[in-house]
């Protein structure tokens, strides 16, 4: 961490470490002008050295700036110190989904999976009404206060509607995490809503019933998961859900986007209205294996391939940025 308790960044004082990931750090920091605790988020530094990277801090920027919803994480601006520019955000007193679920130790109980559901069904319709895809859905960014509200946070990833495109095709447009990753995004294309709608009904389904409905041993045995395998029936494990509730959760893990909820809007409008779901409306028969470019594939060697290809591609991306890093603090 570059910065230490008690360091004056500006008009703010570092109070606490948060955390540091592979691009940014994140503080606890005291505004010394009003008093208020807000969240700094510094990123690396030397990962300014790639374009794209620095072009995504400044979409994150520019994204983060924009929103006004109580369910995602505000933003109060950049600021620039002597050294680096850092992000201004909402301190959210709590804890992510992630470190919040591991304390039910299992399946969540119905009243609190379904209004945190929501919640975040509504906050993920608010993001596309403004033409946002946050691409990057998972527990590790929502934050859950110590009162029961849930934010979205880390828009590193996410798209506004119409941006061109910064990276390079099926190396690291692949971006999310596997265990939450839609089809399409682990075959290289870019994601859409549908893909936000995608990772909206995993997490849904791991707050039902206590697991992903993909795993593996490894993270390539995850990704052959979500283009291969169908998701086991929740009522199979957990009966009290109702048949309305996993018809819906279903549909949004669909593997084709053509087969999901469209729109946020359509899934939150099923989710609010359970009693007038019609299940037998709902498709939810198998679907072929997920190959090239969204067709059906030839054969399992073929999806194997592509998932190698991806995750080559992947790790060289990783291993140059690495080495910039390295070069540069030299």
């Amino acid at each position: 961490m570059r910065h230490q308790r008690g360091d004056q960044i500006d008009h703010y004082e570092i109070v606490d470490e948060l955390g540091e990931g592979a691009y940014a750090e994140t503080y606890k920091a005291r505004d010394t002008s009003s008093g208020d605790i807000v969240v700094l988020k510094f990123p690396d530094p030397n990962t300014f050295a790639d374009a794209q990277i620095y072009q995504r801090f400044q979409r994150e920027t520019k994204i983060a700036g924009a929103l006004d919803f109580p369910g995602v994480q505000r933003s109060y601006g950049v600021q620039v110190d002597a050294r680096d520019p850092y992000l201004v955000l909402e301190y959210v007193d709590g804890e992510t989904l992630r470190k919040r679920g591991h304390e039910f130790n299992g399946p969540m109980p119905l009243d609190t999976a379904m209004d945190w559901g929501l919640q975040i069904a509504r906050a993920v319709c608010y993001l596309h009404e403004n033409n946002i895809t946050h691409r990057d859905l998972k527990p590790e960014n929502v934050l859950v206060s110590n009162d029961g509200v849930l934010k979205i946070c880390d828009f590193g990833t996410a798209l506004i509607a119409g941006a061109r495109r910064l990276t390079w095709r099926n190396l690291t447009e692949s971006v999310g995490t596997p265990d939450y990753m839609s089809p399409e995004q682990i075959q290289g294309e870019r994601g859409d809503a549908r893909s936000d709608v995608y990772a909206w009904g995993i997490m849904m389904y791991e707050m039902l019933a206590g697991h992903v409905p993909f795993e593996g041993d490894n993270w390539l045995a995850v990704m052959a998961g979500h283009l291969r395998r169908s998701p086991g029936r929740i009522r199979d494990s957990r009966p009290e859900v109702s048949p309305q509730l996993e018809a819906v959760v279903l549909k949004a893990m669909r593997r084709y986007p053509k087969n999901r909820y469209q729109t946020a809007e359509e899934l939150l409008h099923d989710l609010e209205n359970l009693d007038r779901v019609d299940v037998r409306a709902i498709d939810l028969s198998p679907e072929d294996p997920m190959g090239g470019m969204g067709t059906p594939a030839a054969t399992n060697g073929a999806i194997w391939m592509q998932i190698f290809l991806i995750a080559v591609g992947f790790l060289a991306v990783c291993a140059v940025v690495i080495a910039l890093s390295v070069l540069l603090k030299k």
